[in-house]
Formats: C-alpha cells, structure tokens, sequence
C-alpha cells in the first residue's frame, strides 16, 4: 500500500501562524513527564511549526514511539544510522533545524550536554546544534532532591552561559516539573523570534560592582556578581547585537565574544561609558552594574595600620549618579535602569522604582527585591518588574538570568519600534 502524506499534518496552523515555516525538533528523554511530549508536539504543530521527533532509549520505554510518530506524522529517531541524521538535523545543511527543544530533559541529560557528552540520538542531536549556533531551549523535570542538587545547579549555570535557554522547573509535590504547555509554547515563540531581534544593534552594558579605596589596599563597595549584566551580554550577541561590557569588580569571567572594558571606582565606570557612548553610535545602555553609593572624602596614601586603633572613623560622601546625565548628553541611546531593593511590598517597588526612573529620565527600569529566595546576589535566577516610561508594567517571574535578560531585551526592542 502506498502511503501519502501523514493524517496528523492536518492540524498544522489551524490555530495560527506564529510558528510557520518554522522546523523544530523535540528532543524526548527518560522523564516520565515525557507523557506530555505528544500535547506539546501538537501544539507546536497547531501553530504552524514542523516536528521532528528524537528520542532516547529510556524515553522509548516510558512512551511507544509510534505515538510519538502519530502526533508529529515523522517516525521518531531512536538510534543514530549511516543516514547520520544528527547532521541531517541540526548539521551545516540546507533545511537545519530552527531551534531544539528538549522536553523533558533528565538531570542525566543535562549533565552530558553539559559535559560535550553525546552518546545518545538526544545529546547527539544537541551537540551538532551547539556548534552550528542553532538556538536550544531545555526544560528540565526530576524529583526535586536531584534538582536541588549542586552539580545539577551547576551543569545548568553551564548550558545558560552557553546561551541555551533553560526553562525553570515548577517544584509540586516534590517534583520539578516542566512548566505549563503554553509557557513552553511562549518561550519557544520567543527564542525564535529573538533569534535576530537585535542584529545590527549596538548595546553597552556596565556589570559588576565598584569599589571606593580607603587606603591603597581596602574598599568599600556593593554587592554584585556581574551575573546579570553578562547574562544580558549574553542574551544580546545570541539576539545579534554587538556588544560592549564596562565591568568592575565580579565573579563572572568574561566571554571572548564582548569587547569589554575594566574599571574599578564609579568615576572610572563614568569616564568609560561617556567615552563608548560619545565614540560609538549605541543603540541601548543597561545600567546594571551595583556602582558604589559612597566614597571617603579622602584616601589615605598608606595603608592603614589597626595597631594601636581601636576605631576608624570614616567620613563618606556620595558617588557620581552615572545613569543620571546619559540622557542629557545622548538623549537618543534607549537608557534601561535597574534597581535592586530589599523586601518591600510589590506596590512600593513599583512605585520606587517609577520614580528612579523618571530622576534619571531612563526609558526604562528593572526592579528586583534581592531579599527574596533565588533573587539575590550571586544567584542564577532572578524575578523582575519591567517598567516603561510610558507606564508599561511587565512582571517577570521567576527564571534564569539569561531568560530574564531576553525578555527584558525583547520588551526594550519592542519598545524602540513603537516610537519609530
């Protein structure tokens, strides 16, 4: 009998086209919340994309392959053949895929990806991606213990610095489990969509913190990683921009890909993002370094000895406001403000951070309550309110910092367009 084509691509774009055109493969691993694969291929499908199905052999047991056939209409990959088709795939070829989506991705899977592993069709599939820069977005899922666990947490810190898009877990009944099929529908329209948002766009980003001297040897200063301003340096060069990092003091070493320049006091950071905004033609500035509050009036030329004194007394004055004369002097660069604050009420870090924003004339603010679990300094993960000068409330719950700084690139974006 001869067969045509398969009954299940009748429900391509039947409820919309936001994906046409558009080739996805989904890669299934040994999760049992890999019941819900065959819900979301279809809702991929329903949105217009092709599904490209990949499986491990742990997945096959979980799930048969000819459902996962049925739902996409493409009989899955369970084993690798002279046909090689990780190349076929995600290779250097005329019809590569557009993005990967592993769903569900184990805490096994994680780690090869993380580790250059490839020895199953999934991880395969994932590895010939990577290296041909094709945009992957992983959904984690696993009893909470090994989520919770720090090699887990770490191999995880390793894909999103790789610019793999990891979406968080909902933690239920001591599980992580993957999020809702619309969530992971969104992210997916989003990775896609930001894919070359910003090609062509110059973005200056500070990071870090900056440090005042006491003496030739001591400091005061903020608390700050770095992590969030290089997750956004990230998430930019993935979206096409170019990019330039003025960074200070912080825990992140800093990828080959950005021009970046080092600083230490905040009139340090001042004179080299006046000097990049007056030399270059800058699209945007994300004002997300932690720049010191303080300075002593005077620094010592030696260092201090604790011999024989019993207090120092200090004598402090206030730091250059760096956000607050960009606008003044490059009023046409889309100036996004962040502001770090501690457990306050919604409606006070809203409020705060309308009137940070509007002291500084920036187009925009991100506002985070570091007092919360996961929000901190140090952490990978972050939730934020995104406010517009226009009014424009977004909440950006909680995520990876790579996912928070794409979404807040793609809000500043959208927001430049309208204007135009």
């Amino acid at each position: 009998m001869a067969y045509g084509i398969h009954p299940s691509f009748d429900i391509i774009g039947t409820a919309g086209s936001e994906l046409a055109g558009k080739r996805i493969v989904l890669c299934i691993t040994g999760s049992v919340a890999c019941v819900r694969s065959s819900e979301i291929a279809r809702l991929l499908m329903r949105h217009g994309a092709a599904v490209y199905p990949v499986m491990t052999e742990s997945a096959c047991k979980l799930i048969g392959p000819d459902l996962i056939e049925w739902a996409c209409g493409y009989k899955p990959i369970t084993t690798l053949t002279g046909a090689v088709e990780h190349v076929a795939l995600a290779g250097n070829v005329a019809d590569k895929a557009d993005l990967i989506l592993v769903c569900p991705s184990t805490a096994n899977t994680i780690g090869k990806i993380a580790g250059g592993i490839d020895d199953t069709p999934v991880t395969t599939v994932v590895t010939t991606a990577l290296g041909e820069r094709i945009p992957v977005v992983i959904v984690p899922a696993m009893h909470e213990p090994m989520y919770r666990h720090p090699f887990v947490l770490e191999n995880i810190q390793k894909l999103t610095k790789a610019g793999i898009t990891v979406m968080m877990p909902r933690i239920e009944e001591g599980k992580a489990k993957i999020p809702e099929n619309a969530d992971i529908y969104q992210t997916v329209c989003s990775v896609l969509a930001g894919k070359s948002l910003l090609k062509g766009k110059k973005i200056l980003i500070t990071a870090g913190r900056t440090v005042e001297y006491i003496d030739p040897v001591r400091v005061i200063t903020n608390n700050s990683s770095g992590k969030m301003g290089f997750a956004l340096a990230q998430a930019a060069s993935d979206m096409g921009a170019e990019v330039t990092v003025v960074y200070g003091k912080g825990s992140v070493e800093p990828d080959s890909r950005f021009n970046v320049i080092r600083v230490n006091t905040a009139e340090d950071m001042k004179k080299a993002v006046e000097k990049e905004l007056k030399s270059g033609s800058y699209d945007m500035m994300f004002a997300s370094s932690a720049v010191g509050d303080w300075k002593p009036v005077e620094m010592s030329r030696e260092k201090i000895s604790t011999r024989g004194n019993k207090k120092l007394v200090l004598e402090l004055v206030p730091t250059v406001k760096i956000i607050d004369g960009i606008k003044k002097k490059f009023p046409k660069v889309f100036l996004v403000a962040f502001r770090a604050l501690h457990d306050l009420p919604e409606k006070e870090l809203l409020s705060d951070g309308k009137r940070r924003m509007k002291i500084a004339d920036a187009d925009m603010i991100a506002v985070n309550d570091v007092s919360k679990p996961g929000q901190g300094f140090e952490s990978d993960t972050n939730a934020m309110l995104a406010v517009t000068k226009e009014g424009k409330v977004t909440k950006l719950d909680f995520a990876s910092k790579y996912d928070i700084a794409r979404r807040l690139l793609t809000i500043a974006e959208e927001r430049i367009c309208r204007r135009r």
